[in-house]
Parts: C-alpha cells; structure tokens; sequence
C-alpha cells in the first residue's frame, strides 16, 4: 500500500511538472484591441551600464512585466540625462528550453515617448540572440548629431526572424552623446501569438454567370497561412441575400458545402438569378471572437423562359401579289440577358433551316413561290454567356395560283307592252 502511495506521489509531481510550461504561456487580451499569447520564458536581465555612460537618472527596470499577466504593467529603458560614450542598455527575456523557430511571427508591444537635446549618435534596436550569438537585429530609432527624440504611441509590432532564436533584447547603443534627455522606451508585452479581429480574407467571392441547370462554385477563403494572424479554429457560413435580409444556407438540392470555404450550387434554377452571396468567417482564441464578412458574390442565370409568339398566318395570291406582310411578335420573350434572333423557314414545317440576315425581331420575308412556313428563334446573352435558341410558334404562308374572279358581262333590253284593262 504504501509503495502505492509513493508512485501515485510521484506520478502526481511528475504531471505537475510537465504541465508548467504548458501554464507558463498565458492568454491575454490587450487593452489596444486583439488576443496574444505571452511569450513562453523562464530568464529576465536588465543591464545600464557600458563605458563613460555618466547620466542621471537613466536605468533599465522591470524586464519581468515583458511575458507578466498585468498586460499594462511595463519594462522601461531610459537613457537619462548627461554624457556617454559607447553606452549599452538593454532589457531581454529569455528561455532556456526549445529555441523559438525561425520565420515565424514575434510581436512586440511598446511605446516611446520624451523630449532629447543632445548632439548624439545612438540607436534602439530589438535584438535576437541564440546561444549568446547575434541572429537578427530589427531597429526602432536611430539619431545622426540632433537627437529629437521619439514619441510613438502604444503599438504592435511584428518582426519574423529569419533563423531561430532563444532570447530577444531590447537595447540602446550610443557611441556619443551628451545634453539633456526626457526620454523613455516602454515594453508591455512580447507574444509569440497576436490575433487582431476583423480577420481578412485571402480571396473574396466572384461573380458567377450559367445557364439555367448549370453548376457554380463561390470561393472565400480567410487569410491563414503560417505568418498570419488568424487563430486556426476557422468556421464558414454562407449567406444568401433574401428579402433586404441575409439568410444562412443550409444543404439541399441546390446548395452543399455551406460551412465551408467554398460554396457548391447545383443545377441552379432560373429564379436563382441577381442571387447574392457572401460568407461570415468566425474564430475565437482565449475569450476573443474574431469574425470575417467577405464582399458579396452575385450569381446570374442566363435562361430563355419563353420565346414569344409572332403573328400571323396569310394567304397570299400569285396573280395578285405573292408578297407576304410582315411578321411581328404577339407577346414578348422572356429572358435574363440580351436577345438575339434567327428567323428560320421550312417548305414542309418539319425541317428549318435558317434564314441570311434575318436576326431583327420582326421580318419582312420576300414573295414566295410556294406555300412556307416561318417561325422565330431567340436566346440570351448575358457576360458572355449564350444559352441556345429557342422558337416561337409557326406562321403558314399559304400561296394560291389565282385569286381573282373571271364574270361574263352583257347588256339586255327588257321591253315591255302596257296593258290598257
């Protein structure tokens, strides 16, 4: 029983050792907006010293607030006031566990602010160390003789390394300077994850154009490579706009893939037509929600839903004029784009064949020679899209050989005897 004991003791301890560096990188919202987390580090150093650095009040203090929870507490560098040659300051934190990896995102939160008037030549940097070794220096002032100083608001940075790294400084170098100095450079956070909402997007849906019952597709995809800052518990939802009012999608005949970053519509009816689309983008990360509307994708349905009717059937007359009157529409076709036109003729209603040159909605077909048939057809063209013809009714064109009528025209005198009784 008690060896029991024991192992169960040191299973307890061994878990709660392993799970410390996994609490060591706290989550923290920031007051400037967005999610972070705490860049995970066991070292602090500060250091004001350097050659000849004879100033007042300077001082580097508080390099643990750097990676603290109190996400307004602050590191401070100040040069302070007075002379130096080849003064060094620095702020750094560290770890001595794995290296943070090479080309991946850092993010730093500072704020400088002062008033210096001195002739100086000086520089602040964030540096990189790994081992000790100098890997990558990213500047955030540098002065030639008159300093002015630097006032920069509260803000984020984003530097990426380009090789791995296991400590970060902050450090202010002067190889000359002298005057007076009311200067301060403050360091709020350093995280090696920043999410700032809204998300952005990588590529934004398309306008679509089909026929009636063809297929398309409405592409948005929320920007999340690797160097981003886009938390990865990404989900979509596709909207369409009905009534003034955007309404989520669900999976039918029609739709699939609603929750995706791709939207699928199938055999889309002609109703589908001016149909807008966008998709809504959510994540969340610690307890911030992040959510991406993209722009608005339209779908047009090309489609001829009817082709009208054309008037009339004649008769015309070979000994008086063989020569048809003009063919114009009843009721007019029903289309989504812009209507084209072929006229066709047929000498047995059956087989049409097209007519040369006659793509107006009317037409004026010229004497026939025998009894014709006509009709009309139409399709749409919408965004270069072109559906195929579709054809009204059929008018006959019936020719007869004579038409007038032949009479016989005499002249008689009727006499007549009056009859006296």
């Amino acid at each position: 029983m008690k060896i029991n004991s024991i192992l169960r003791c040191i299973l307890i301890m061994g878990c709660f050792v392993v799970s410390v560096p996994l609490l060591s990188q706290e989550m923290v919202v920031l007051p400037n907006g967005g999610c972070g987390r705490l860049l995970d580090t066991n070292t602090s150093s500060s250091d004001d010293g350097g050659l000849l650095c004879i100033r007042l009040g300077k001082e580097t203090v508080n390099p643990d607030n750097m990676t603290d929870t109190d996400v307004n507490s602050y590191a401070s560098l100040k040069p302070g006031t007075g002379a130096g040659v080849f003064c060094s300051m620095s702020l750094g934190v560290g770890t001595t566990g794995t290296d943070f990896p090479a080309d991946k995102p850092v993010y730093i939160d500072f704020a400088s602010d002062g008033f210096n008037l001195y002739a100086s030549f000086n520089a602040g940097n964030f540096v990189f160390y790994n081992n000790g070794q100098e890997v990558y220096v990213t500047g955030i002032n540098e002065h030639f003789l008159l300093d002015l100083g630097d006032n920069q608001q509260r803000r984020i940075i984003k530097v990426t390394p380009p090789a791995a790294w296991d400590e970060v400084r902050l450090v202010f170098d002067e190889v000359l300077g002298a005057g007076l100095v009311f200067s301060q450079i403050r360091v709020y956070n350093i995280l090696s994850e920043y999410y700032l909402a809204p998300m952005t997007y990588l590529s934004q849906p398309a306008d679509q154009t089909i026929a009636a019952g063809e297929s398309a597709t409405m592409t948005a995809m929320i920007n999340n490579t690797t160097a981003d800052e886009t938390p990865d518990n990404i989900t979509y939802q596709w909207q369409v706009l009905n009534g003034g009012t955007w309404t989520h999608l669900t999976n039918d005949v029609h739709y699939s893939n609603v929750n995706s970053s791709t939207l699928s519509i199938s055999n889309a009816p002609v109703s589908f037509n001016n149909n807008q689309y966008r998709v809504v983008a959510n994540s969340s990360f610690h307890t911030c929600s992040f959510q991406g509307i993209s722009s608005v994708g339209r779908l047009f349905v090309n489609s001829v839903e009817g082709p009208g009717t054309i008037a009339a059937d004649q008769t015309v007359c070979m000994d008086i004029s063989n020569d048809p009157a003009l063919f114009t529409p009843i009721t007019g076709e029903l289309i989504s784009g812009t209507a084209e036109y072929q006229w066709q003729s047929s000498a047995d209603n059956i087989v049409f064949t097209d007519i040369m040159n006659a793509t107006s909605a009317t037409y004026d077909a010229p004497a026939v020679m025998q009894t014709t048939y006509y009709r009309r057809g139409i399709r749409s063209v919408l965004n270069g899209n072109i559906t195929a013809y579709q054809y009204s009714n059929v008018v006959k064109v019936i020719l007869k050989q004579n038409c007038q009528i032949n009479g016989i025209v005499t002249n008689r005198v009727i006499c007549a005897r009056m009859n006296n009784n």
